[in-house]
């Protein structure tokens, strides 16, 4: 991605608000196999502000880049850089769109802040097209780090216990309020999960968010170490709804 593109789709709000602003190229990694592929229309599951959104869209070649979110301040930003953005709490509603409407869905860093996944993944399938594909993205609970801070008694950062305040963490983390993270997957753990709603797996790759202040040695042991999915920080799950009429669907109800 030109860093023209870069500079001219995201701004600081996006910057602000999506972590995934700060791994882009793990992100554009991970689209890279839809790079070759039709797309006509790209929706953007907690879009933001948009920037990312049209940042893979365009690098997918999508025609039309949809997005949603349940914060009223980024829709005026999103709509101006090109998103159709429309106002919707996934967790409580259906997506607002006919079966089968779109070729790529995608949702970065936002399922760890629902109860459960299963309602939102019945309602990708259902809006995906036969042969389209879901872009998902979560930070890791196996990651090499969370493995580090059970060990020596520390609550991992992504799983919240309370909406007041950030208990359990290390000391690097005083000051900073819950970010509404629930709960996070394993990548294992993730993958049977869209394998049981209906999704053939593509392709797992790393994610390296950004890292404020860290010890140097710990830097050079997250560039070893996240080589390896499964102990990387966040992971990207690329998958695909087979193209099959006549596969059984993996669910009835929404939630």
């Amino acid at each position: 991605m030109p860093a023209g593109d870069v500079e001219k789709w995201l701004t600081d709000n996006d910057r602000i608000r999506a972590r995934t602003t700060h791994d882009l190229p793990g992100l554009f990694e991970a689209v890279r196999p839809l790079r070759d592929l039709s797309t006509r229309r790209l929706l953007d599951i907690g879009c933001g502000f948009g920037g990312l959104s049209k940042l893979v869209g365009e690098s997918i070649g999508a025609a039309e880049i949809h997005g949603l979110d349940i914060d009223p301040e980024v829709v005026d930003e999103a709509r101006s850089k090109g998103v159709e953005a429309v106002l919707v709490d996934v967790a409580e509603a259906a997506l607002p769109y006919p079966d089968e409407h779109f070729d790529v869905v995608m949702t970065l860093g936002i399922m760890d802040q629902l109860p459960a996944f299963d309602g939102l993944l019945r309602e990708i399938n259902r809006v995906l097209a036969p042969g389209g594909h879901v872009l998902v993205s979560l930070p890791n609970l196996a990651s090499w780090h969370n493995r580090i801070m059970l060990l020596l008694g520390y609550q991992p950062r992504d799983v919240e216990i309370s909406r007041e305040v950030l208990v359990g963490v290390p000391a690097s983390y005083a000051g900073h309020e819950p970010d509404g993270h629930i709960h996070i997957p394993t990548v294992r753990a993730f993958a049977e999960l869209m394998e049981h709603h209906g999704f053939e797996r593509v392709r797992l790759s790393r994610g390296r968010p950004l890292v404020r202040s860290v010890h140097p040695v710990l830097r050079v042991v997250d560039s070893v170490l996240a080589r390896r999915v499964s102990l990387a920080r966040r992971f990207y799950y690329l998958g695909c709804k087979p193209n099959r009429r006549d596969a059984p669907a993996p669910g009835l109800s929404h939630r």
